[in-house]
């Protein structure tokens, strides 16, 4: 049996090309943005729902491109700042109110998972903000602590990454099931070296040639489901950066066979009769069995090292898996919840659920964590303004978690035409959307450069961090969690990871 050789790599860029790509990519992005804008002035300035104008910008697009804008570079005091002092800040703001949380308690009284403070910090009391022109908003600042906040991360990039949870680059990659970022470790740390094949990701879509009968026996999945030896410190990234042997080229392939289309463009999946999740009154029914078609494999997305596909991974779905084309959730896919989200979210709502506070209250009883998503940020990305809909249960609040750098958080109202007011979300920051929130315009038009937290960075003492600092340094991740079926449909559907 021959062996496999690497993937064809392009030519390595000079520091020049590389530069003028980055500004390229820049140019294309600002096109892109202006491309859409002149687009919404012409469908009312909302693409055609929740907007009232017609041609001219909305307030939340406005906003949008005012934040999204490089030159010049926006003014960012314009946020809310939750980290000043509260006297400043509620002169500042009147319409802001400040409360204690549930029985005056801390949040690590909460659960131990939000960290144990010590020295000054540790007779600090925990307390949230609400907002006269957001009902539902709660914002409950640097809610963890930073010894907290790296054992969350690291789940987010390594445990929680892995299948059966989907993310963004199993459309298009052969991505193995111990998750992309062991491999991105393993060549970190020297265990494997980029002359191995299986460290680089295969297409799904040369995969699947394979699985037609086009290759051979001897043909490599690049895949690498065996889990890697966790000892070893690092050492930089020399190993992935440098130069690369120059690799032989495969032999080409032909073409994947199509099927051939059926009289049914459109089939269902099963040949049953259609089942209807359960609803609420203010729902419309979302067929279970609905077709839920995933884009087509593409053979153009490039073979990349692990550091630098690990880039491009920007969403990871957890327990109900959410199909983003349809914006619904896979209702008979259902991957095992992390247990530690389960309690830290759970642990979150109980926290504002006292009534006399807080204008929403959900029991923390009836919560339960059934979905959630990752998002990986990395400084250029942003996420335009949309109102989320696939919950069957609206009345549960959305939690929502910040980690690694700041960014504006744009939160409006019903109608992209109420002027949105933006936040600084921090590191460490804890975001609930409850009641007539949950309904409200929102996005992330902008990750802010140089705000990385000083705990957070590189740590010459801490050998084990270097790997998730570096990726943190050009990164944001956001972990939201929330309920999809109403109470009474909870028992039969949660399914926490122990």
């Amino acid at each position: 049996m021959s062996k496999p050789h690497p993937p064809t790599q392009p030519p390595p860029m000079s520091n020049r090309q590389r530069k003028i790509m980055e500004r390229q990519a820049e140019k294309n992005r600002e096109q892109a943005a202006a491309k859409r804008a002149s687009k919404e002035e012409g469908n009312g300035g909302a693409g055609g729902a929740g907007g009232e104008n017609t041609g001219k910008r909305t307030p939340f697009r406005e906003s949008e491109l005012m934040f999204l804008a490089r030159h010049p570079v926006p003014d960012f005091s314009l946020a809310l700042d939750f980290r000043q002092p509260a006297e400043e800040l509620l002169q500042k703001h009147p319409k802001m109110r400040r409360v204690r949380l549930n029985g005056g308690k801390k949040l690590s009284e909460f659960s131990e998972l939000f960290g144990v403070r010590d020295g000054l910090d540790q007779d600090r009391e925990d307390f949230a903000y609400l907002h006269e022109d957001h009902p539902g908003l709660i914002y409950i600042p640097a809610a963890f602590t930073p010894s907290a906040q790296r054992t969350l991360i690291k789940g987010c990039l390594k445990e929680y990454s892995r299948h059966p949870n989907k993310s963004n680059l199993d459309a298009h990659y052969k991505v193995p099931s111990s998750g992309l970022w062991d491999l991105h470790e393993s060549v970190r740390l020297n265990k494997q070296t980029l002359d191995d094949p299986s460290v680089f990701v295969p297409r799904k879509a040369d995969v699947d040639n394979q699985a037609n009968g086009y290759g051979s026996d001897d043909d490599d999945d690049g895949g690498d489901d065996d889990e890697q030896d966790k000892d070893g410190s690092s050492s930089g990234k020399k190993q992935e950066s440098g130069p690369r042997p120059k690799p032989t080229p495969p032999a080409p392939q032909p073409p994947a066979k199509k099927p051939k289309p059926s009289g049914d463009n459109n089939p269902t999946p099963s040949p049953q009769r259609r089942q209807m999740v359960p609803i609420t009154d203010e729902t419309p029914s979302v067929p279970l069995d609905a077709a839920k078609h995933d884009p087509e494999p593409s053979s153009q997305v490039p073979i990349l090292p692990p550091a630098q596909l690990i880039r491009k991974m920007r969403w990871i779905t957890l327990g109900y898996q959410y199909h983003w084309p349809s914006k619904t959730y896979h209702f008979d896919q259902n991957a095992p919840f992390p247990k530690e989200l389960c309690i830290l979210s759970k642990a979150v709502v109980a926290a504002v659920e006292d009534k006399e506070s807080f204008e929403y209250p959900y029991p923390a009883e009836d919560f339960v964590a059934e979905a959630g998503v990752i998002n990986y940020y990395q400084l250029k990305d942003r996420l335009m303004g949309h109102v989320d809909r696939s919950e069957l249960n609206k009345h549960a609040p959305l939690v929502s978690f910040s980690f690694g750098h700041s960014c504006i958080y744009l939160l409006g109202g019903p109608t992209r035409e109420q002027s949105p007011t933006p936040i600084l979300l921090q590191s460490g920051d804890i975001l609930v959307m409850t009641g007539p929130c949950r309904s409200a315009f929102h996005g992330v038009p902008r990750i802010i450069e140089d705000t990385l937290p000083d705990y957070l960075q590189s740590n010459p003492s801490d050998s084990e961090w270097e790997i998730y600092a570096d990726y943190l340094a050009e990164a944001r991740i956001n972990l939201n969690i929330r309920q999809v079926y109403p109470p009474k449909e909870i028992t039969t559907t949660a399914t926490p990871h122990t």
